[in-house]
């Protein structure tokens, strides 16, 4: 085991969702780690977290000037999704583990490519899926292994947020479909609300460090927005290897701010929701429902730290072993993104579209997103399946 005394992190990336790394990192007891450096390009860095330069922590432009003269035993990735593969890559060569935020990286051919270097360097790379590291999820899966549902039958979810012009200028990748010839195929799908696709092929997989394959990934793909260059809705249906249909249901359009996450997972024996209203309110844990009519509640069941990946992949570090969520458990996830992007980007007709907000952050809405989203959640539809209305 490695000396408890000795661990030492690399953040690469504090300026978006890295902030809340180095929060965790500051703010709260994790053990013995120290922050051996940072990796950013935001100008006045000092100045927008004096946290850097009250700890002393040294900051670097690139992961290759930080190798120079220091090492890590873990990097963290919090980068534009055109950067991961690189940064990865550099990370493993140079002898650290990596916890990477999702997608692991823009093609499935890179992953399993980081795969191969992974074994070969005997290093991990992590992928911050973090609903793959929440314990009752974790539990979840093993009475799914233990066959206490019996066998799939159908799987499907749907989530959905609002998002406004402000969301798509905070960088130069939102909602974009290529950067510097590298496809990002930023979407709601691949992005904002890839978590409920993804633990779907990963509750599914044989193993516990495992997601399910899929044999097919088909679906409809809209864009309302026409100030974005990717779809902002999109429906989708897939079929694992062992032949159990997954249906999934998104949206940056909505009028109203959140809808879902809402999952149901049938089995032989029963069937799994999430977000299920049972006559006594929204019920925001996982519930199972036996064909026998009992019933089990997985929401007692604590879901760890708020940034349980990161307390995983220092532990992980320490014991040499490999966190939950592996490459592999997010590739199935990569490879349906890049079958969607094959298919056309159909645009919404304008007499369904509403624009609300403000100037400052205005919102492109299909009038009548949520009503067509739910039923085909409910009915196993696609929106031209539905009289939804929304081609031109």
């Amino acid at each position: 085991m490695m000396d408890r005394k000795s661990l030492r992190i690399l953040l690469i990336g504090i300026g978006g969702y890295g902030i809340n790394y180095l929060k965790e990192l500051t703010e709260k007891d994790l053990g013995p780690v120290v922050i051996e450096g940072v990796c950013e390009v935001l100008p006045e860095v000092y100045n927008q977290f004096p946290v850097l330069k009250e700890r002393g922590i040294p900051v670097f432009k690139t992961p290759e000037e930080f190798y120079e003269k220091h090492r890590a035993d873990l990097a963290v990735i919090s980068t534009p999704i055109h950067l991961h593969y690189s940064q990865i890559k550099t990370c493993l060569m140079n002898g650290s583990n990596v916890l990477c935020e999702k997608p692991v990286c823009t093609a499935a051919k890179g992953a399993k490519e980081l795969m191969k270097l992974e074994q070969e360097k005997e290093r991990f790379v992590a992928v911050g899926y973090q609903l793959n590291y929440s314990r009752d999820v974790l539990q979840l899966k093993q009475d799914i292994l233990a066959g206490v549902f019996g066998k799939p039958v159908q799987m499907k979810a749907l989530h959905a947020m609002k998002r406004g012009s402000a969301y798509y200028k905070r960088n130069s990748w939102a909602g974009r479909i290529f950067v510097n010839d590298c496809g990002v195929h930023d979407s709601p799908f691949n992005n904002a609300c890839a978590h409920q696709f993804q633990v779907m092929t990963f509750l599914l997989g044989s193993k516990m460090d495992e997601s399910a394959r899929l044999s097919t990934v088909t679906g409809e793909l809209y864009r309302a927005n026409p100030q974005i260059e990717n779809y902002d809705t999109a429906s989708v249906r897939g079929e694992t290897s062992d032949g159990i249909p997954i249906y999934y249901y998104t949206t940056h359009n909505l009028e109203r701010k959140i809808l879902g996450p809402v999952s149901e997972y049938q089995f032989e024996l029963g069937t799994i929701y999430y977000g299920k209203d049972f006559g006594g309110g929204q019920v925001n844990e996982y519930v199972a429902v036996m064909n026998n009519g009992t019933s089990n509640s997985y929401g007692q069941i604590s879901k760890g730290e708020r940034m349980q990946k990161l307390y995983d992949a220092i532990e992980s570090t320490r014991d040499k072993n490999h966190p939950v969520c592996t490459i592999q458990c997010a590739v199935p996830h990569l490879e349906a993104v890049e079958q969607l992007s094959r298919l056309p980007i159909v645009p919404v007709s304008e007499g369904m579209i509403e624009w609300l907000g403000s100037e400052d952050d205005r919102y492109c809405c299909i009038k009548n997103a949520e009503e067509v989203l739910k039923k085909c959640y409910l009915n196993q539809l696609m929106p031209g399946e539905s009289g939804a209305g929304w081609s031109k």
